[in-house]
């Protein structure tokens, strides 16, 4: 993750002076919206960060940093998605794009080899 929770605002309802936060059209749950980057090094610098929106009738909580970054100094916090859904859709530019909505987050597992054994990391 790469940034703060923050609602989604419903631009149509919304004033400048009166927010209003936007719902889910198919749940009405409130949106939130948190912006993440991929780490792997084969994605393009352009489709490194996305926002993913997460419904939720509470503001998620970002899970604390593991303690090996934040003596680094690192504000990245790995997260796992639950409930992760991708929506292509066209764009205005007439170009494809996606959509990504999930049901909440999580602090990321260290993922482990066949036997148990944690894979080694460099």
């Amino acid at each position: 993750m790469v940034g703060d929770v923050s609602p989604v605002l419903d631009f149509e309802a919304s004033t400048p002076s009166k927010p209003v936060p936007a719902r889910d059209k198919l749940t009405n749950e409130l949106m939130w919206q948190v912006p993440v980057m991929d780490g792997d090094p084969s994605v393009k610098a352009s489709a490194k960060s996305v926002a993913v929106k997460i419904l939720s009738p509470v503001e998620p909580v970002i899970p604390e940093a593991p303690a090996a970054l934040a003596a680094l100094g690192l504000a990245l916090v790995p997260v796992e998605f639950e409930g992760l859904m991708v929506t292509p859709y066209v764009n205005a530019s007439n170009r494809l794009a996606y959509s990504f909505k999930a049901r909440g987050l999580r602090a990321a597992v260290r993922p482990s080899g066949p036997s148990g054994a944690k894979v080694a990391t460099s």
